[in-house]
């Protein structure tokens, strides 16, 4: 189900098969990585419909974010008007389209994620609507204000607003959240691993060896300085493994990274394997703004080459010419531990099904417990 410009009345209608419904609101891939497998434990369990909202500055990047890992879009939220280069704008823009929706499908509650624009704003528009809000990755990541910006501060508002609070661990830091709070894990250890074996290969060998990678994105034919200057930075770094995509791996000037057995040379990466490189990568260099701005959400800090980016408080993006990418990527991995290792026991996503039905009356208890854990886990084997 798509939302356009002007749909028809009973365009956004949903059928009434359930006592409950929540919207899943994302507004960037990051957060898709998150809500898409919250949707398939809700479909799994079958006892409250989960409703996907793709939105945000780019929603058709957010609709086929789902897509790719396999969850049907219901919503995508479509803006009527070009965004402003500003907060203030993309905020006013979303805040009226989601007003809107929300009043279409008049929800028992909506679903967040982390801090963003898109979840702020839904957050806001969900309370003046009184409809509850319920915010994983809830709590404050840092204790600076300012870091990650303007996450962090977006995080804090939510914490005022919702009424559950899914965090990934234990009590949140410094958090000014309200009493039922619940931990969860990260949802995002619940996506399906890479399909393709040497992605796959590359992935467990830094969960559980502590190998490095270094994903490189490059189409651009000034970047290929940064294209020339990778297999010096295998040659010093023998703990390192490469990933080289887009239209620069066709060059000739890769033909020794596509030999080289600590990198994998391809055209293109799809989608769906993209979230698990990113996320176990120790840093992502790349031409690609839009690819580089996903990557602090996933946790792996990230060099823009030659890029327009406007540098934040706290920033984990760096925008370095050509020439000097290589310096401060070495940078980067000179002080980045890498990526550490998700602890999951598989029913991160399950555990929120839990606490939302818990939040709705349908369960005395907002944890799962022994034999509901043993059941889900034998299901997901058996799958």
């Amino acid at each position: 189900m798509t939302e356009f410009d002007e749909p028809p009345e009973d365009s956004l209608d949903v059928e009434d098969d359930y006592d409950h419904d929540i919207l899943l609101v994302a507004g960037s891939r990051p957060e898709v990585a998150r809500l898409a497998p919250v949707a398939r434990a809700f479909e799994s369990v079958d006892r409250i419909r989960a409703v996907t909202i793709a939105t945000g500055c780019d929603p058709m990047s957010v609709h086929e974010a789902y897509e790719a890992l396999g969850v049907p879009v219901d919503v995508t939220v479509l803006l009527r008007e070009p965004l402003g280069p500003n907060p203030a704008n993309v905020a006013a823009v979303l805040m009226t389209r989601l007003d809107d929706l929300l009043v279409d499908l008049d929800p028992s509650a909506i679903m967040v994620h982390g801090g963003g624009m898109t979840a702020v704003v839904a957050a806001q528009v969900a309370f003046w609507r009184q409809i509850p809000v319920v915010h994983l990755q809830a709590g404050v990541a840092t204790d600076d204000l300012l870091c990650p910006f303007p996450q962090e501060a977006n995080r804090r508002v939510i914490g005022q607003l919702a009424s559950l609070f899914l965090t990934t661990g234990g009590a949140a830091l410094g958090s000014p959240i309200g009493p039922n709070s619940i931990p969860v894990g990260d949802t995002m250890a619940a996506n399906p691993q890479p399909a393709d074996l040497r992605f796959a290969g590359l992935v467990r060998r830094v969960r559980t060896r502590g190998t490095r990678l270094v994903v490189a994105g490059l189409d651009r034919p000034d970047s290929l300085g940064v294209l020339a200057s990778l297999p010096e930075l295998l040659e010093r770094e023998p703990d390192i493994e490469l990933v080289v995509f887009g239209r620069l791996a066709a060059h000739g000037a890769a033909h020794s990274l596509a030999v080289h057995d600590r990198a994998v040379v391809v055209r293109t990466v799809p989608a769906s394997e993209m979230l698990g490189l990113i996320t176990a990568s120790t840093v992502l260099v790349s031409d690609d703004p839009e690819l580089v701005a996903d990557a602090p959400g996933l946790g792996t800090p990230a060099v823009l080459v030659d890029g327009p980016h406007v540098a934040q408080p706290g920033d984990s993006i760096r925008s370095i010419l050509s020439p000097a990418v290589m310096d401060t990527v070495r940078q980067v991995l000179a002080v980045a531990p890498g990526p550490a290792p998700l602890p999951s026991d598989g029913l991160e996503a399950l555990r929120v099904e839990q606490a939302v039905a818990w939040m709705f009356g349908l369960t005395p208890s907002p944890q799962l417990d022994s034999a509901q854990a043993t059941n889900a886990s034998d299901n997901s084997g058996s799958g």
